[in-house]
C-alpha cells in the first residue's frame, strides 16, 4: 500500500523543523514552547474535538450512528472540555516555566508526552489506528481511518521541544 503524506501532516513537520532550526535565533525556550503549543494545537483537532462532536452526535457519519444515552453524552462532552482545559494549562505552564528555566515545566512536557502520548500510542494499536503505518512491526495489518500524518506530529514536535530546552533547563554545573 503505497502512503500518501497529508499535506496537513507535512506542513505540521515542516514548522517543527522550521522551529529547531531557529531555536538559537528565537530563544531556546521560546521556540520549545511553540513546540508545545503546536502539539497542543494538532490534538485539539482530534481527541476533544471528537468528543464533543460525539457528544452531540454531529460527527460524519458515525455520529449520527452512534446511540449514546444521555448519561453518556455528557461524559463524552465533558472529556473533551477538561481535554481542552489541560491542553491550554500546559501550554500556560510551558510558556511561564520555561522561560524561567523551571524544570516542573520541563518535566510537565514529558510527562504528557509519556502518558498522553503512550496511551495514545497504545489504545491506537488496540482501537482504531488511524491508517498509521506504525503499528505493522507489531503484527497490526489492519488498516483502519485515516489521519496519522497530522496527529503523529505532536510526539515529534514534544520530543523536539524537551530537546530544545533540556540545556537551559539542565545546566551544566560549573
Amino acid at each position: 500500500m503505497d502512503e500518501i503524506v497529508a499535506p496537513s501532516g507535512l506542513a505540521a513537520l515542516v514548522i517543527v523543523l522550521a522551529l529547531v532550526a531557529f531555536r538559537q535565533r528565537i530563544g531556546h525556550a521560546r521556540a520549545a514552547s511553540w513546540l508545545v503549543t503546536l502539539g497542543a494545537v494538532i490534538l485539539l483537532s482530534e481527541h476533544p474535538q471528537f468528543s464533543i462532536l460525539y457528544a452531540f452526535q454531529v460527527v460524519y457519519p458515525e455520529g449520527q450512528a452512534m446511540v449514546l444515552i444521555p448519561h453518556a453524552r455528557i461524559h463524552f462532552a465533558l472529556a473533551g472540555v477538561y481535554s481542552i482545559l489541560g491542553l491550554a494549562l500546559l501550554v500556560a505552564v510551558t510558556w511561564q516555566g520555561l522561560s524561567r528555566h523551571n524544570r516542573l515545566a520541563w518535566y510537565a512536557i514529558l510527562a504528557a508526552l509519556v502518558l498522553g502520548g503512550g496511551a495514545d500510542l497504545v489504545l491506537g494499536a488496540l482501537l482504531y489506528q488511524h491508517g498509521s503505518p506504525l503499528y505493522a512491526p507489531f503484527g497490526i495489518r489492519e488498516v483502519q481511518g485515516f489521519g496519522w500524518q497530522l496527529l503523529y506530529v505532536y510526539p515529534v514536535s514534544w520530543i523536539a521541544a524537551l530537546v530544545v530546552s533540556y540545556r537551559s533547563v539542565f545546566p551544566k554545573a560549573t
